[in-house]
């Protein structure tokens, strides 16, 4: 029953952003990134639905940070992900809501309002898109046209030197981990913050992925509770894909 109404919560969230489309103000953060009046309405549309939801929960969001950060439940919110792309027409943007529990990323809901594209996951309870099972591609082969996408400040000639396939940036996050659970994309890696990838990395494990770091370290969810970005780049794919592209990596 949640997940049937966070579904809900972000599909409108995404069609609010579309309507704020055609007139949104545009500012610039202290990181050089955009954000717009849409980001806000839609991430303070969000926490004041959610809120109805499990009133005991705290929020993570990208523009509003965290209220109650210390609450057993906890939304992770990122009202639009793939702003620049927003700001300029590309349809590669999406809406993202995660609900962490005692540490765990328990629910995770993404819409890519543009595309119509909703994908949602429980723990345990498999990854879907549109209301059909996704499962991602698993395999230690590899083709010149296989898509690996990047994360553009993960990028250096050096890891594309070493790594299969075609090299991809599409600006989003979530378009990136939505499109490998769902077998479009063979791999991806990462940079952010919980907000950005913990709806996206649960749908992609509940689609037969695993997150490493590049190290070959194993990933959890406690290393962004604290609020900050990941020290290092993240690799998310299913696990003889994951196998294979370590070896490269590592010359093993």
């Amino acid at each position: 029953m949640l997940l049937e109404q966070v579904n809900n919560l972000v599909v409108e969230a995404g069609k609010l952003a579309r309507q704020l489309a055609g007139g949104f103000t545009l500012e610039t953060k202290s990181d050089d990134s955009f954000v717009t009046n849409a980001d806000r309405a839609v991430e303070n549309y969000l926490r004041e639905h959610l809120a109805h939801l499990l009133p005991e929960a705290g929020f993570f969001g990208e523009e509003e940070g965290f209220t109650n950060r210390h609450a057993r439940l906890l939304w992770a919110i990122d009202p639009i992900d793939g702003t620049s792309n927003y700001v300029f027409g590309i349809p590669l943007w999406g809406v993202s809501v995660a609900l962490v529990e005692d540490e765990r990323i328990r629910l995770g809901v993404i819409f890519l309002p543009v595309l119509d594209e909703l994908y949602w996951a429980e723990v345990g309870k498999g990854a879907y898109q549109n209301g059909k099972r996704i499962t991602a591609i698993d395999s230690e082969e590899f083709t010149s046209e296989d898509v690996i996408c990047y994360a553009s400040d993960v990028v250096t000639a050096n890891l594309l030197s070493m790594m299969p396939g075609r090299p991809r940036c599409f600006g989003s996050a979530v378009v990136k981990l939505a499109w490998t659970a769902n077998g479009r994309v063979r791999a991806s890696l990462s940079l952010g913050r919980l907000y950005d990838l913990a709806a996206g990395l649960l749908i992609c494990h509940e689609a037969g992925c695993e997150t490493r770091y590049l190290s070959g370290a194993e990933w959890h969810p406690q290393h962004l509770l604290s609020g900050v970005a990941l020290h290092e780049p993240v690799l998310t794919a299913p696990p003889r894909t994951m196998r294979a592209i370590l070896r490269l990596l590592h010359n093993t």
